[in-house]
């Protein structure tokens, strides 16, 4: 599915998430997801819900020809993008640290 997705971005004249990768330290990127999701959960989140949805509302309402839906859409997109990261950057840091501790405990944990 990913695949899937980065190939319509592409198509559609967009970028994807794996086109900029950041190559960081392990401590850095703790650190920066750590910060990522307490600002994301807290705040982000929400609004970044409220901007995609007030986006379709105005494209509904307002878009007069394919060019601004274009460019509404694309704008979702972006809104999109970010939110993805920050749940991708969430997800990978909680998978990275339940692999430490069954390692640790050797306990592995139900899901």
């Amino acid at each position: 599915m990913e695949n899937e997705i980065k190939l319509i971005r592409h198509s559609l004249a967009s970028i994807d998430l794996s086109d900029a990768e950041e190559e960081i330290s392990n401590e850095e990127y703790n650190r920066r997801v750590a910060d990522a999701e307490i600002f994301y959960k807290k705040h982000f989140e929400k609004l970044l819900k409220a901007f995609v949805q007030e986006q379709l509302e105005f494209i509904g309402k307002e878009a007069k020809d394919l060019e601004a839906l274009s460019f509404g859409r694309g704008t979702i997109n972006g809104f999109i993008l970010i939110k993805e990261w920050f749940e991708d950057q969430i997800k990978e840091s909680h998978s990275k640290f339940e692999e430490k501790e069954e390692k640790e405990t050797g306990e592995i944990k139900p899901i």
